[in-house]
Parts: structure tokens; C-alpha cells; sequence
């Protein structure tokens, strides 16, 4: 589940930020007992309240969400509490249901929740960077949303533009951030923080005669 390791911003300042919560099962082990497991455990994730969850993009109701990880063998949300995470992984270490559980987010968090839940973690991925080059990438406040989707699927260019459509007054930043989320077919962007990063961008948006400048031209001349 390494689409998640990319994610800019994250800051141990900030502890309990963005962490996600990923279970997939392979096609050829899918069965009627892996579907129940797999219903059992959405259930369990629902019931939490995550920010975003797989399928909440598309309008899918909670029933209609554990129906489809029950077929697909996969489920994937993200939380912005770091005590609320550790709750669920201890329900769910209770419950066992013989599915593997992946969770992303800082190392500390992850030790904080892991040792909270009477768990060790055994394996750790790593994002060693940005290879090519990097001078073709939008600004780092821009990356700050742009991946918080792995697949890639949040421009840039609508990333900024939702953000020049707030500074101009024509929405909100809480709805910029739901029109954002919604191409991140994994229900993995974080939208409260969304919201947060929308409302700094639109603070350094500028417009001249009714024409926003550049902001992606305005970014990398400021934090160069």
C-alpha cells in the first residue's frame, strides 16, 4: 500500500494529523469467509467516523460501502485523530479478523497507536524522494494536496484553481476541499486539512483587473 507514502506536510509538530487506514486481500484468496471478514472490518472502520473513506466520492452509502469491500477485498479511509485510530486498532485486534491492516501516517503515530493497541509493528516502508526533475513540480503548499492522492488523480492545475474560485468568493474552502476529494477514488484525501491548506493558498492569491496571477508562477518565486 505504499501510494500512501508520498504525502507532503506531515509534521510531528502536529501529531495525529493524517493517518490512514488500508486492508486489501488478494483476488486469488477472496472467498464467502474473506467477504464477511471484509464487511466485519468496513463496519468496524465506519463506525469511527473517518474524514474520507473508498467509495464516499462517489456518494456511496455506508451499507453500499462495506457491500463493495466485501467484493473487492479492499478497503481504505483516513482519520485526523491519532487517538480515535488507536481505539479502532484495538477493536479490531479484538475482533481478529484475520485480515491484515495497514496503517500510514508519521512513525511516531504509528508507534504511539501500535503500542496503545498492544501491538508491535514489524514492517516499515519508507518514500526516499522526488528523482527527475523537480523543478518541473508545482510549489510544495500545492503538493501539500496534490498527494495526498498516490494515484496522482488531484491536479495541480485544479488544485489551484479551486483555490483562485476561494479567493475570489465564489465557494468555500470546506467545499473546495469536497470537489478535491473527489477524483481520489481511494477516499484517502484528508479533507479537513484540505480545507486548511485551501484557505492559505487563496491568503497568497492576487488578481489584477479580475484576472488571478499566476499562482503557481507566484508560489515558486516565493518559497525559492
Amino acid at each position: 500500500m505504499t501510494h500512501t507514502l508520498n504525502r507532503r506536510g506531515l509534521d510531528n509538530g502536529r501529531p495525529g494529523e493524517e493517518i490512514c487506514v488500508l486492508s486489501m486481500i488478494h483476488y486469488q484468496d477472496r472467498n464467502e469467509e474473506t467477504a464477511e471478514a471484509m464487511r466485519e472490518l468496513a463496519r468496524t472502520i465506519i463506525a469511527y467516523g473517518p474524514n474520507n473513506i473508498m467509495g464516499s466520492s462517489v456518494g456511496a452509502t455506508p451499507e453500499q460501502i462495506i457491500e463493495s469491500a466485501a467484493a473487492s477485498g479492499v478497503i481504505t479511509a483516513v482519520f485526523t485523530d491519532k487517538d480515535t485510530v488507536g481505539r479502532l486498532v484495538r477493536e479490531i485486534k479484538t475482533k481478529d479478523p484475520g485480515i491484515s491492516v495497514v496503517l500510514s501516517g508519521l512513525f511516531s503515530d504509528i508507534h504511539d497507536i501500535c503500542e496503545y493497541a498492544g501491538l508491535t509493528e514489524h514492517t516499515s516502508n519508507y518514500a526516499v524522494g522526488i528523482s527527475g526533475n523537480a523543478a518541473l513540480l508545482p510549489d510544495h503548499i500545492t503538493l501539500e494536496i496534490a498527494t495526498q492522492c498516490g494515484h496522482g488523480l488531484v491536479s495541480r492545475h485544479y488544485i489551484q484553481h479551486v483555490a483562485c474560485r476561494i479567493a475570489e468568493g465564489k465557494m468555500t474552502a470546506r467545499e473546495g476541499a469536497e470537489l478535491l476529494s473527489k477524483p481520489c477514488v481511494c477516499g484517502i484525501v484528508n479533507k479537513k486539512r484540505t480545507e486548511e491548506i485551501l484557505l492559505k493558498m487563496a491568503e497568497l492569491t492576487s488578481f489584477t483587473e479580475g484576472h488571478e496571477i499566476n499562482y503557481a508562477v507566484r508560489q515558486k518565486r516565493k518559497f525559492s
